[in-house]
């Protein structure tokens, strides 16, 4: 269990990390003025979409065989 923990915390760390990056990146010339509005949120939709799916994949991974 401490290993599942482990990761899911790695993993939370690099989406944490992409998504600031991605937010703070300036945006290229010619990038609609109406797109810029909403960088932000696509990137915390997307963001938050990510840590549900390693939740889920994280918590209910099928560990029995048949």
């Amino acid at each position: 269990m401490r290993r599942k923990v482990l990761y899911v915390v790695e993993r939370v760390v690099v989406a944490v990390i992409i998504a600031i990056i991605v937010m703070a990146l300036p945006p290229p010339d010619g990038f609609p003025q109406w797109l810029s509005k909403v960088q932000v949120p696509v990137v915390i939709f997307v963001f938050i979409c990510y840590i549900g799916k390693l939740l889920y994949d994280t918590l209910f991974y099928d560990h029995y065989w048949p």
